[in-house]
């Protein structure tokens, strides 16, 4: 086990490197330094990839005796043989190449996004995605659903049988809640938050929920995401193009990742290379700060007067939480309210599963997106960036992610009554200020297994049950159908 670690904790300090270097190009490198940083990005990637599948690894593993491990231990050495057998099939040439063209992609997107021209990266995602094709046929030779295999790489044991049954009831169920919501008159005028503003801000945010700012760091990207470096280096970017109240909800939203990503058992730590594959369940835990919790008005109450002048308002709160639950059919995924959001994803749930399917025809992507946000919520897409444009997850090659934000919100209903039955009432524990106490028990319950367990897995072990939408649809029409 000891020369597997520090076999691992080699790969674990490649990583390391690579995504530095990612991380660079997202918030302060120079533009004209891309090509040099890719350069080097992927030669470390493919050194990365090739100590991944080497014959040396896989003689390491089964060297272990997979009986005596605890069953943390085990399941992690199980995945990592699993993973191996995978990668080990795709050919070095073709993984550099890919690699490449990932970082070029996400680069292209960027800059089609920033000059709102779906033009400048339209070849890039027709090529990332006969590349992701390529990649998965070698990954799974003989599949006949690769969608399904793209949705097991993101949440293990997940199907499109499964996803169809429960997006299908979700969608009837909340399509005439939706098409019967009222949005609030909210007055758009705000203040304006300097960069170093809108930090102090997401500190103060992080560390209520939970998140040990002293092990974490913040930067300023198109897009929100959450990376971790390593175990004490977790690393939140945000956008500051976002209203104050966007960026709140992304901030919140991100916590939820740094949270389970500081919190993983230490039998789990010591693999440096780790981590966590169960997408799904890591939405779960997101969405869970920033819907279940960050938009109910008791989130709020012990610290409003902090949060008034550190925004420089003077709302009621009433009027604050106005812009948190003003649910109404809008185009932008990521500022949507907690029940449209749902159809967000479901358009690209279909969208990516037809790609795949190959019913899809590639030269007209955009065109099809529109057409799916004027059927489902009666929106015409008036731009580039605030349609196809507007997700990062495609230029990176991440086919069979988005699914995973609407999983993690069906969990986050079963999640929510367990929370209420098995440590309290979350209103009462929102509004007296301890939510921490809340964050405590998702250490202890799910974070500390890291991605041990499957988010269905997770479920029976916490609720008792499989996935089952009913508790989510409850939410949803206990606060919009009112």
């Amino acid at each position: 086990m000891k020369e597997l670690t520090d076999y691992l904790n080699r790969i674990g300090q490649l990583n390391y490197l690579s995504t530095i270097l990612r991380w660079e190009m997202d918030t302060i490198a120079p533009e004209k330094s891309f090509d040099y940083l890719i350069d080097i990005s992927t030669k470390i990637d493919l050194e990365s990839f090739k100590l991944s599948t080497s014959d040396e690894l896989i003689d390491l593993i089964n060297k272990i005796d997979i009986k005596a491990l605890n069953e943390l231990d085990r399941i992690y050495i199980l995945d990592l043989k699993e993973d191996y057998e995978k990668f080990k099939r795709v050919p070095s040439s073709f993984y550099e190449e890919y690699t490449k063209l990932r970082n070029n992609s996400l680069n292209s997107w960027v800059k089609a996004k920033n000059e709102n021209n779906y033009s400048i990266f339209k070849p890039y995602l027709i090529d990332i995605i006969n590349k992701t094709k390529e990649l998965y046929k070698y990954m799974f030779p003989g599949s006949t659903n690769l969608y399904d295999d793209m949705l097991s790489t993101y949440e293990k044991g997940i199907n499109t049988k499964l996803v169809d049954r429960l997006f299908n009831q979700l969608k009837n169920e909340i399509k005439p809640i939706i098409s019967n919501l009222k949005p609030k008159n909210i007055e758009k005028k705000q203040n304006t938050y300097s960069d170093s503003e809108l930090m102090d801000i997401s500190r103060y945010l992080l560390n209520y929920i939970g998140f040990d700012n002293s092990r974490g760091a913040l930067g300023i990207y198109t897009h929100g995401y959450t990376i971790k470096m390593n175990d004490n280096d977790v690393r939140i970017a945000f956008s500051n193009e976002s209203d104050i109240f966007d960026h709140m909800s992304t901030i919140i939203h991100e916590g939820g990742h740094g949270i389970f990503e500081q919190n993983i058992s230490d039998i789990l730590k010591k693999y440096k290379s780790y981590d966590i594959d169960k997408v799904a369940l890591h939405e779960s835990q997101s969405r869970f700060y920033e819907n279940i919790l960050g938009r109910n008005i008791n989130f709020w109450i012990p610290i409003y007067d902090d949060i008034k002048k550190l925004l420089y308002i003077d709302l009621d709160i009433n009027e604050f939480m106005d812009r948190f639950n003003n649910a109404h059919p809008s185009l932008i995924r990521t500022k949507a309210d907690e029940l449209t959001y749902c159809m967000h994803i479901i358009i690209r749930y279909e969208i990516e599963k037809e790609i795949f399917n190959g019913n899809i025809d590639l030269e007209h992507l955009d065109q099809i997106w529109n057409q799916k946000y004027k059927e489902y919520l009666g929106l015409d897409v008036p731009s580039d960036r605030e349609g196809i444009l507007q997700d990062m997850h495609w230029s990176d090659g991440n086919f069979g992610y988005f699914p995973t934000y609407l999983l993690g919100s069906i969990f986050d209903g079963m999640l929510l009554e367990t929370v209420n039955e098995k440590i309290g009432n979350v209103d009462e524990l929102l509004k007296t200020g301890r939510i921490k106490d809340m964050t405590k028990y998702l250490n202890e319950n799910i974070h500390n297994y890291g991605g041990s367990y499957n988010i269905n897995e997770v479920a029976n072990r916490l609720c008792g049950k499989d996935l089952d939408v009913k508790p989510i649809i409850t939410y949803f029409k206990n606060k919009y159908s009112k």
